[in-house]
């Protein structure tokens, strides 16, 4: 890193002790992972804001178990402790720590310099990166739906995994262990006691589920609701938690089937949501449409949703955020076409077919 970055961090840079790790743990901070040493005991110069620490350890064939972490927003030149447990082969939760301990350690931290990693800005391209995934991330979202200091592991169960709450709803660990994603329902996406064409309309245009929810649970802040979308995908990408595929999926899906709330509730939302999703597919490999986590193409569908959905709202008006939408959107295509082959058509005739055609209902003829 160049001297003035090194200076900056040296004076605000946060700490992060993880004592007494074995050696040979798969540790990792963001987008970048090492194997431990005999000397580890942590990482120093961590730049302030949101990290996500993530560790596993190895059988004797190197096969790697598995993946716990946890999320934490990191203040300037706070010292954060984490003492490993061989016989959970995790770290100890900090109800579990000595208070005492830990301000004592805090008090004398030179003792740690020549232990301690520094937190890599090279190559640059990786923090920028980080900071891309995660910046409409917020610590109430993370307190939200990670009450378990915000920790984590790729086989936590979720919210949005019906057939893991029926096992652990008894469990007395069932709000340690979830990922408390907002939960909805796509399929039932229009208000109680509609009837007749407002059930046909809302069951393809999700506005009035997309409304609710940011009133109900974002607090009427449409980036709390990119943060989740951000947070699924950083628990899927690193936290390798398929639960985190499953929330970005149904996110997507319904802010891109939004018709009418593109344009009575915030242009922006919409603006932001393509930088976002932009930004995500950068980090996905150049197969992402044909592989299975794709899922029947699910993306391509809804993506022509929206595309549609933008242009027949340029036929209606000519404003300044509809001009950013449009140029964001253009600018997604073409990385669509270059990055992944996807070509989104002039023809949209057939965009709302099978799971994402309306639910059409009979009205009871008249007597």
């Amino acid at each position: 890193m160049d001297q003035e970055t090194a200076q900056i961090l040296f004076n605000k840079g946060a700490f992060l002790l993880f004592l007494d790790a074995p050696t040979g743990l798969e540790f990792g901070i963001d987008y970048n992972s090492w194997q431990t040493g005999p000397r580890f005991k942590g990482v120093k110069l961590i730049p302030p804001g949101l990290h996500f620490v993530y560790y596993s350890t190895s059988d004797k064939s190197g096969i790697s178990g598995l993946r716990n972490g946890f999320f934490k927003f990191y203040e300037s030149k706070e010292v954060v402790i984490k003492y490993w447990d061989p016989n959970i082969e995790d770290i100890k939760r900090d109800d579990e720590t000595v208070p005492e301990q830990n301000e004592r350690l805090k008090s004398d931290m030179r003792q740690f310099d020549s232990f301690l990693g520094v937190y890599p800005l090279t190559p640059p391209t990786d923090w920028k990166k980080w900071i891309n995934l995660t910046n409409y991330i917020t610590p109430s979202l993370i307190s939200r739906i990670l009450p378990n200091e915000g920790r984590m592991n790729n086989v936590s169960s979720s919210t949005v995994d019906e057939d893991e709450l029926l096992n652990i709803k008894g469990s007395s660990k069932f709000y340690e262990d979830i990922i408390l994603f907002t939960k909805f329902d796509l399929k039932k996406s229009w208000r109680p006691g509609a009837v007749g064409q407002e059930i046909t309309k809302y069951s393809l245009d999700k506005s009035w589920l997309l409304c609710e929810l940011l009133t109900s649970v974002y607090k009427n802040d449409y980036k709390e609701l990119l943060g989740e979308l951000q947070l699924s995908f950083v628990c899927l990408l690193i936290g390798q938690n398929f639960a985190g595929f499953t929330q970005w999926k149904n996110l997507v899906q319904l802010i891109c089937m939004c018709k009418e709330a593109i344009n009575t509730y915030n242009m922006t939302l919409f603006s932001e949501f393509v930088d976002v999703i932009n930004f995500q597919l950068e980090e996905c490999p150049a197969d992402f449409f044909r592989d299975i986590i794709s899922q029947d193409n699910f993306l391509s569908h809804v993506l022509k949703i929206l595309d549609k959905t933008i242009l027949d709202l340029s036929t209606q008006t000519s404003s300044t955020e509809l001009k950013s939408l449009r140029r964001r959107f253009n600018k997604f295509r073409g990385f669509l076409g270059q990055r992944f082959r996807l070509e989104l058509p002039n023809d949209y005739e057939d965009a709302e077919e099978g799971e994402y055609a309306p639910v059409v209902v009979e009205l009871p003829e008249e007597e």
